[in-house]
């Protein structure tokens, strides 16, 4: 029952949130609405990695001279969600989606279960993964 409402919270939220996505640099895009940068490269679609190697990834990244990166939470991830749109529910200005699980950074019950949240972009759900399982990621900065 938690799950059902967290989900319709995330739903409501990206409705309203409506994500004004313009490019920002060659393998970046911006959220005008949020100012999050959001990476979009081809990586974005063609990589999975564990939670781990996805944390790491993202801490690492530099991009276009860009850097702290970081994994993104509920609030940011499900910012981009378009929810007018179906497999791929996010916006037509990404040019590297996959509809597929993404990692959020959110760990469940503090990570005891070793599970952590993915938002799966065919609907924009989320559900909860193994964090040694392979998704994909979607690095942004604040």
């Amino acid at each position: 029952m938690k799950q059902i409402h967290i989900l319709i919270f995330a739903l409501l939220f990206s409705s309203i949130m409506s994500a004004q996505i313009v490019k920002n640099t060659a393998n970046t895009k911006k959220d005008t609405k949020t100012n999050y940068i959001w990476q979009d490269t081809k990586e974005v679609q063609t990589k999975r990695r564990t939670f781990q190697e996805a944390t790491e990834y993202c801490k690492n990244l530099e991009l276009d001279g860009l850097n702290s990166w970081e994994v993104p939470g509920f609030v940011e991830l499900f910012s981009i969600i378009d929810t007018k749109r179906y497999n791929p529910s996010i916006s037509k200005k990404f040019e590297y989606v996959v509809a597929k699980d993404y990692w959020i950074s959110k760990t469940f019950g503090n990570a005891s279960s070793k599970e952590a949240f993915v938002v799966n972009f065919t609907g924009g759900a989320f559900n909860r993964k193994k964090m040694d399982k392979l998704s994909y990621i979607r690095c942004y900065i604040k």
